[in-house]
């Protein structure tokens, strides 16, 4: 398991977060603030394929492998 799929995808965005906040800072030296970029690409790929990978599953489950789209709770009421 690589270390970025061991990390909740909530946990990534909530990290990313900080990426964020931290990279818009006005004195990041100009290195930080590309290491913070590598740090969130890293973040932003492992994000995307972990939802790949739920993504998959949920088709699976469907039976026929047709993609359809979920109702929560809310969806229907405006």
């Amino acid at each position: 398991m690589k270390k970025n799929e061991e990390i909740s995808i909530e946990g990534s965005f909530e990290k990313l977060e900080e990426i964020l906040k931290n990279m818009q800072r006005d004195d990041i030296p100009l290195e930080e603030a590309f290491s913070c970029y590598e740090e969130g690409m890293k973040l932003v790929r492992g994000v995307s394929g972990a939802i790949d990978r739920v993504e998959k599953k949920v088709m699976k489950l469907s039976g026929d492998g047709a993609l359809t789209e979920f109702e929560t709770d809310g969806a229907s009421q405006e």
